[in-house]
């Protein structure tokens, strides 16, 4: 029987060595306009190969000399897409898991200045964001959210020895694996001081700096989003912010509060977003997260602190404005982020498949 197929690791290795390939995506718009592959193309016929209507692809003319490879929600419904393609002379595959496994595709870029490596490692699906930072063969791992064995991977290629980890805040939106970093690499666990979670770490204060090989770290305490967010200056070049400060957005104040705290979080978030306005122009804000879907071209998602505060209206906007303004254009509540924020506190996931936690478009800017 031939092979109807793909797993995400090798549609992944498609994409990074640049071969061509159809990604025919055939879930219901919705579900579409939800998440989904870059660069995918999409044909809504869930309902006709569910129902067995062997027609849905008879007016459809894709190039017999480029693999196509369906995706659905799970990999159910991609199989019997892929059979009938294959049925019409096509090579097709039907991703293996579906989308609930390209969840945890990821890619990376990179940017050095000053014998400094600030390799960002993107969650290409959910826009999930986290970075290596590295000198003189020492690393820190900031907000991890693939397994440890991707950074471990990383660090063992480019010669590091993994030193920190640490988040920038309490995750409400997929299950942080810094605890699973540490207990695989031995590094030390930093997190912000007074943070309301139930398992150790060395605490950070705000005004604090870590040593890196030679790469000093600040930490600057910069609540809103969370009131334990903290951003991560590296140098003078660099800043990690987090859900405080995106390329199209600010971070989301409402989750976890009442109308009364989501006000009292958007007024913190405005004097945190001023504080980040006070540092030097030129440096280049790294987020944790983007929303829509990464492409594999090494391009870093980031921009510079005078770039970002001219082109996204809430930064140019008054205390009160802001606050305002913030509140009224909050996007739709995340599914599970109880559930997910709870399980971050607590530090332990066991017995829960992230997968079904994780699923689905991430949703922690206000744009």
């Amino acid at each position: 029987m031939k092979n109807q197929e793909i797993k995400v690791e090798d549609l992944q290795k498609m994409f990074e060595h640049g071969e061509k390939v159809t990604v025919l995506d055939v879930r219901p718009m919705e579900q579409r306009n939800e998440w989904q592959i870059a660069d995918s193309i999409h044909k809504d016929v869930y309902k006709g190969l569910v129902s067995g209507d062997t027609t849905v692809f008879d007016q459809d003319n894709f190039d017999k000399d480029i693999p196509i490879v369906t995706v659905c929600t799970a990999g159910k419904t991609s199989l019997i897409a892929a059979e009938l393609l294959q049925n019409k002379g096509f090579d097709a595959l039907s991703l293996h898991g579906g989308m609930k496994a390209w969840n945890y595709a990821w890619n990376t870029a990179r940017v050095e200045a000053d014998g400094v490596t600030v390799l960002q490692v993107r969650r290409v699906a959910k826009g999930c964001i986290s970075y290596m930072v590295a000198s003189e063969g020492e690393a820190i791992v900031v907000d991890a959210s693939l397994d440890p064995s991707v950074y471990i991977g990383l660090a063992q290629k480019n010669g590091w020895i993994i030193k920190y980890a640490m988040d920038t805040h309490v995750h409400a939106d997929y299950i942080s694996r810094t605890i699973d970093l540490v207990q695989a690499t031995h590094a030390k666990h930093l997190f912000t001081e007074g943070a309301d979670v139930a398992y150790s770490f060395t605490a950070l204060q705000d005004g604090q700096q870590i040593r890196v090989g030679k790469a000093f770290i600040l930490a600057i305490h910069t609540p809103g989003h969370t009131p334990e967010s903290i951003s991560y200056l590296v140098g003078n070049q660099f800043l990690l912010t987090g859900d405080t400060l995106f390329t199209n957005g600010v971070g989301r104040p409402d989750l976890k509060a009442d109308q009364e705290q989501a006000l009292k979080k958007a007024d913190e978030l405005f004097t945190s977003l001023e504080k980040i306005k006070q540092l030097p122009s030129d440096i280049l804000i790294l987020p944790a997260h983007t929303s829509s879907a990464i492409v594999f071209d090494q391009v870093l998602i980031a921009d510079t602190i005078v770039n970002l505060f001219a082109s996204i209206e809430l930064l140019q906007l008054s205390r009160e404005e802001f606050i305002s303004q913030t509140i009224q254009r909050i996007p739709a509540t995340p599914p599970n982020y109880i559930e997910i924020a709870t399980l971050n506190k607590s530090g332990s996931y066991q017995d829960i498949d992230p997968a079904d936690l994780e699923a689905g478009a991430n949703r922690c800017s206000v744009s």
